[in-house]
Formats: C-alpha cells, sequence, structure tokens
C-alpha cells in the first residue's frame, strides 16, 4: 500500500514540477546514474549553516532500514566535520503513527534514547506490531529508559509543530522523488545509488568529497614580540 501511495505520489509530483527547475552542478570524478542521480530544484530537508546535510528517510517497519540502522550509525563517525546527518521518517501514507511518534520524540531530545529501540522491537523481539497505532506507540515510548515523560506530553501535544513538521518531511520526499526506504540524500540535491548498502555507504562518501573538502580553520596569527626597553 506505501509503494502505491508513494507511486501516485511521484505522479502528482512530476507533473507539477516547474519546466524552468535549476539544473544542478554535475560532481567531479563521479558519474551520475552510477553514484547518485540529480534532484533538479533541490533543497535540504532542513539545512544547517556550514553544514551538509545527510538525509536519509528510512521507515520503523522498514526490515531494510532496521538492517540499514547500525551500519549508518557506524558510517556517521567516518563523515567530514562539515557535513551532518538528519533522520526523516518516511511519509508516504501522511497518517504515518511511527513518523509521528518520531517527531514527537524529536521534541522530546528522545531520539538518541529511542531510535535503536524501536528498530529492535518491530524486527527482532516482537514487542511492536509494523502497523503499530498511536496508543501503541505512545505506550511503548514513554516507558523507555532515557524519555522524559513530562518533555513527552508536551511535544504530543504540540499539534502545530507536529502537523509541520510532518508537512516538510512529505515535501521533501516529494520534490527528492525518494523511491523507498532507506534513501540517502546529499545537500538536498543528491539522491545516492547503490546496489548494496555498503555501495550506498560509499557512495555517499565520494559525495561528501566531491562536493568540497572540509574547510580549514584559520591558523592562529602569530603574537607580536614584546618590546623590551634597553638598558642604560
Amino acid at each position: 500500500m506505501r509503494a502505491i501511495l508513494l507511486s501516485l505520489s511521484l505522479l502528482v509530483a512530476a507533473a507539477f514540477a516547474p519546466a524552468h527547475a535549476q539544473q544542478t552542478a554535475p560532481l567531479p570524478g563521479l558519474t551520475e546514474g552510477v553514484e547518485y542521480k540529480l534532484i533538479e530544484g533541490g533543497k535540504p530537508y532542513r539545512g544547517a549553516p556550514g553544514k551538509i546535510e545527510v538525509a536519509e528517510v528510512f521507515g520503523y517497519w522498514c526490515p531494510h532500514c532496521a538492517h540499514f540502522a547500525p551500519m549508518l550509525e557506524k558510517w556517521k563517525a567516518t563523515m567530514p566535520a562539515n557535513a551532518q546527518l538528519v533522520l526523516v521518517p518516511a511519509m508516504f501514507d501522511p497518517n504515518d503513527a511511527f513518523a509521528r511518534l518520531f517527531f514527537i520524540a524529536e521534541g522530546a531530545n528522545a531520539v538518541g534514547a529511542t531510535h535503536d529501540r524501536v528498530f529492535r522491537a518491530i524486527h527482532e523481539t516482537g514487542e511492536l506490531p509494523r502497523n503499530a497505532t498511536i496508543p501503541q506507540l505512545t505506550a511503548f515510548y514513554t516507558r523507555l529508559p532515557g524519555v522524559n515523560a513530562k518533555a513527552f506530553a508536551t511535544a504530543q501535544k504540540d499539534e502545530a509543530t507536529l502537523q509541520a513538521k510532518a508537512a516538510n518531511a512529505r515535501e521533501f520526499q516529494m520534490r527528492s522523488n525518494i523511491p523507498g526506504t532507506p534513501s540517502l540524500v546529499i545537500a538536498g540535491k543528491y539522491l545516492v545509488l547503490g546496489n548494496s548498502y555498503e555501495g550506498l555507504l560509499a557512495n555517499a562518501s565520494r559525495i561528501l568529497k566531491a562536493i568540497g573538502p572540509v574547510p580549514k580553520k584559520p591558523a592562529p596569527k602569530p603574537a607580536k614580540p614584546t618590546a623590551t626597553k634597553p638598558r642604560t
């Protein structure tokens, strides 16, 4: 069902895409269609000043994402200092309960404590079904260690922020033509390609390198010599 919804969404996006969308420059040393696919008119999901955004579109219900998650976490340590990994819950279904609970956890600063745990609950321990409801997920999240129940409840009541985050995630996935999960988009412009999880991460590293080197810190200015008065 999610695949059908995604296909319909992509068709609608293509039909209304502006014909004059700005072309993204090719990456030196890489081949479009092999390591990456250009995203016309692409923009980062959120973007932070001075950072190259690496956005992963994932779904907790996706077994491939569950397998990929620890690999991505390990690869994260190899990213250059000017790159930033951002998680984007898949919004193929606008009412996806897992996506909503991710945004709530994000608002409560609890993603670090819950992300891996939710994957394991679905795909390893069976504590959660793949079609879990919002009440089921709420009960699960609030009993996890590291989750502040008060902050979680506050984030859950902030409907305006939750709706805005969901709309932003869905718009990002539409304009990026996300084919499925997991997917990586770099700088909002490059959809990473690969025939395996390892290949996907290797190509992501190549793209980050091709975009540009890590900016070097300016060298400290030499201290001025202290003038000494001649002895008389």
